[in-house]
């Protein structure tokens, strides 16, 4: 049975909840978590990391149970956010982890605190060439219909918040035959946690990542997991190609049969990849 604390953290402008389990006198592992997820979506991969790790699971703002605040939201800001985290806690250059909005914002930290962090496992982060609204992979979701304000190819995220929370699991399950039972409850809170006002200026935070210049400011191991983009995955072999001839040390990983939630299509996978990388730096 994998035990669980909770705790806030004041971080900048805002109260910032996080999960723990596993051994706090061993080396730390921060999980990020992407847009519209919580930190306990990180539940199943905590679990199994907490015998060998101190894990933490942060919300990010505006998620979970974490604040929001009417200051611009960026990737510099979840960064700040992401390093006041491991200084409250007085984490010793921990792991991060990231997914998706997490993986960018793990790659900001890395770039911009490199005191502060031991190596970086980047899964599927939205390295984008195009502004999404141009790409196949993401068209109209930075756009609005002319009749409502919600966000185009997100309707689906406002319908499941209007459901109670049994029907948003029955609904996410129908929605994610392949993963595991223990990935859908906390899928389906956190929908109905997060702070909607943040959807659409998290969306426009991660369009203008400016993905080059901070791999390319990035000193310490970074790990690029990546997916099949015909499943819905972000990273192509070419941007994969492009982020390796820029970081100074790092390698990429290709998961066949995922899409873009890579560690829960193809969960054995990602952790036999995830662990050998922790384990050689």
């Amino acid at each position: 049975m994998t035990a669980w604390t909770e705790g806030d953290v004041q971080v900048n402008d805002i109260t910032s909840h996080y999960s723990r389990t596993g051994d706090k006198s061993k080396s730390s592992i921060l999980l990020l978590h992407g847009i519209t997820d919580s930190g306990r979506c990180w539940s199943r991969m905590a679990a199994d990391l907490a015998d060998s790790y101190d894990v933490i699971m942060t919300d990010a703002r505006g998620h979970g149970r974490s604040g929001i605040s009417t200051e611009e939201v960026s990737i510099s800001v979840l960064a700040d956010d992401a390093a006041a985290v491991v200084r409250a806690l007085e984490l010793q250059k921990p792991f991060l982890i990231g997914h998706s909005m997490g993986a960018v914002t793990a790659a900001a930290v890395a770039a911009n605190y490199p005191d502060l962090v031991r190596a970086i496992v980047l899964e599927d982060p939205p390295l984008f060439d195009k502004p999404p609204s141009q790409t196949d992979i993401n068209r109209g979701l930075m756009g609005t219909t002319e009749e409502q304000s919600t966000p185009l190819g997100w309707q689906w995220l406002f319908d499941l918040r209007t459901l109670p929370r049994e029907e948003r699991i029955a609904r996410g399950r129908v929605l994610n035959p392949t993963w595991a039972k223990e990935e859908i409850g906390p899928w389906a809170d956190s929908k109905g946690e997060m702070n909607i006002a943040i959807l659409e200026p998290a969306l426009a935070a991660v369009d203008t990542f400016r993905w080059r210049e901070i791999m390319a400011r990035i000193q310490c191991p970074i790990l690029l997991i990546t997916g099949d983009p015909k499943l819905g995955a972000i990273v192509t072999p070419e941007t994969a190609r492009q982020a390796a001839s820029l970081w100074k040390q790092g390698e990429a990983i290709h998961i066949a049969g995922a899409g873009h939630n890579i560690h829960r299509d193809r969960y054995d996978e990602t952790m036999r990849a995830v662990t050998a990388f922790l384990n050689q730096v």
